[in-house]
């Protein structure tokens, strides 16, 4: 990596192109933020690929993109990396699941909870800031579902606090269809731009959940926080097809309701009764998990107004 960076850096000296460096897509390895005591207490190196954009100045913005439980797939993850790629964005796709030997979650979340791809996601960003290609003050977080959760979770203090990491914080976050019902009791952020993207009929991540936690956000004194609803879509709508898919055995978290207190303990918002942190798996089976979500079926109308509304959302911050 520093045998790369002293060859742009000579390139840019000389004043000659960069061109060898256009839509060029880099293998990166750096270990996970660790938290002892948590689930993500073990140094593990995560892979990923880094999307550079076709551009003759250097440095340039950046986003993360972190998985959704289904792992990294071609029409999500890359597909936004490359969007941003040709929008003169870098983009970091992280691999989470693979990087610890699996191949997704969506029928056992507990293999790998967002607080693991959250802790990921403030690796990636260190990586970034440290690298010389990429302003540090523009480097903001994309995901979908999971990832989503992990955009939204980012921008917490209480959660950063949590992490160990408050020197440095994402410049923007866009969550798209994240699970708004396991949250933070404090919805206080950083004060960094959020973008909000739901799927109208969306039965993993409700949006009327995330109406209520924009407006926490809001309260809590974030007035920069957009959110927009797409009507008529699904959860994964960057999956094309002619009709939604039914999948009757992923797990669906629509209808558990918990708080997460300042002390990291968490609480069912209709009983007020503590979930135990390490079997809360078990505890969602009993209480609220069912089976059972749609997703998918998207048009490549709504994918493109999608794409437009974030890179959008990106560029009035500067990106």
């Amino acid at each position: 990596m520093a045998q790369v960076q002293y060859m742009i850096a000579a390139l840019l000296l000389c004043g000659l192109p960069t061109a060898a460096y256009a839509n060029r897509v880099e293998d990166v390895t750096f270990q996970t933020n660790v938290v002892p005591g948590t689930t993500n207490d073990q140094p593990v190196d995560i892979k990923a690929k880094l999307y550079l954009p076709n551009t003759a100045k250097f440095p340039v913005a950046a986003v993360v993109i972190a998985p959704s439980s289904a792992g990294v797939s071609e029409d999500t993850e890359i597909y936004y990396a490359k969007q941003l790629q040709n929008a003169g964005i870098a983009a970091m796709v992280l691999y989470s699941y693979a990087s610890r030997g699996l191949k997704d979650a969506m029928y056992n979340q507990s293999l790998l909870d967002s607080w693991d791809i959250e802790n990921d996601a403030i690796a990636a960003l260190g990586w970034l800031i440290a690298d010389g290609r990429f302003r540090p003050d523009k480097i903001g977080i994309l995901g979908v579902s999971n990832g989503g959760t992990a955009a939204m979770d980012t921008a917490l203090q209480i959660r950063r606090k949590w992490s160990g990491v408050t020197n440095i914080a994402f410049a923007a976050h866009v969550a798209i269809a994240p699970d708004c019902t396991w949250v933070t009791r404090s919805a206080k952020t950083t004060g960094a731009p959020m973008l909000f993207l739901l799927a109208g009929l969306d039965d993993q991540a409700p949006p009327q959940d995330c109406v209520k936690e924009v407006a926490r956000i809001r309260r809590a004194g974030n007035k920069h926080v957009h959110l927009k609803i797409y009507q008529g879509a699904q959860h994964s709508w960057e999956d094309l097809g002619d009709a939604p898919i039914f999948d009757p055995d992923a797990e669906n978290y629509s209808a558990c309701r918990v708080w997460i207190e300042d002390d990291g303990s968490m609480v069912a918002a209709r009983t007020g009764k503590l979930v135990p942190e390490k079997s809360w798996h078990v505890w969602a089976k009993r209480h609220c998990m069912t089976y059972g979500t749609h997703c998918c079926g998207g048009t490549p109308q709504l994918k493109q107004q999608a794409m437009n509304d974030i890179i959008a959302f990106l560029k009035r911050q500067g990106f």
